[in-house]
Formats: C-alpha cells, sequence, structure tokens
C-alpha cells in the first residue's frame, strides 16, 4: 500500500469553517442586506395532484414593496432535475405534488413578500392519483 492511499480516506480533515458555524460568528446571505436588496418568497402548491384552475396575482402585485411576481407564464419552459430534466421551474396547468413551487414573488422586506404569497389567489380542482 501506497502512502499516497491512506492520505485523506479514513483520515479526519480540518473543516476551515467550523469554527465560525458554531460560535455562531460565521456569516451567511441571510445575515446581511444591501441597499436595494429584494426578498423572494415562493407559494407552494397545496394540492398533492389538481388542475390550476385560476392564478390571479393582480392582488399581489398591487401590495406596497412588491416588485415582481413571476408564474409559469412569465418565463421559458425550461426543464430541470437531477437525473432526468422532467420538472418545470413552476407548475403551469397541473401540481404532481404537495409543496410544488407556482409562483415566485419579489418585494423589499420579507414582510411584503409574504403578504404578496398570501395575497396570490389560486384555485386547484383535484385530480385523482
Amino acid at each position: 500500500m501506497s502512502s499516497l492511499e491512506r492520505r485523506v480516506a479514513g483520515k479526519r480533515l480540518k473543516r476551515i469553517d467550523g469554527i465560525g458555524k458554531v460560535t455562531g460568528k460565521h456569516v451567511y446571505a441571510s445575515d446581511f442586506a444591501l441597499p436595494g436588496m429584494l426578498f423572494g418568497k415562493i407559494l407552494r402548491s397545496s394540492e398533492a395532484h389538481a388542475r390550476i384552475v385560476r392564478l390571479d396575482v393582480s392582488k399581489a402585485m398591487a401590495l406596497p414593496g412588491v416588485r415582481c411576481v413571476l408564474t409559469a407564464r412569465d418565463i421559458p419552459q425550461v426543464r430541470f432535475g437531477t437525473a432526468i430534466k422532467d420538472r418545470p421551474v413552476f407548475a403551469s396547468d397541473v401540481v404532481r405534488f404537495r409543496g410544488e413551487a407556482v409562483a415566485a414573488v419579489a418585494a423589499t422586506s420579507l414582510e411584503n413578500a409574504e403578504a404578496a404569497v398570501r395575497a396570490i389567489e389560486i384555485d386547484y380542482k383535484p385530480l385523482t392519483a
């Protein structure tokens, strides 16, 4: 067995970020704000399998601080996935699982973004599994 075989395998590796994480001094993206920064929230499906009958974002767009609301109609239908690229960014006609992304909101504060997500009106027609 050469000396190269055991250089990493079976050895403890020093985590250069470990001290900052356990002491609370590590800075994460959610720990700071920059001028003009927007906050995002995602509206996720409450249904496991359903047809989207109506999706109205007009009330969300009218709220103060809301800069943008995106749905499947607003972006190219690019699909993604780990092994098979079969998932759309946003559900367009049918939601396939509870928690699937339906819309995204960008607002000037986290509170405004959360309020906008709650203001989005969506009606589902449940489908069989």
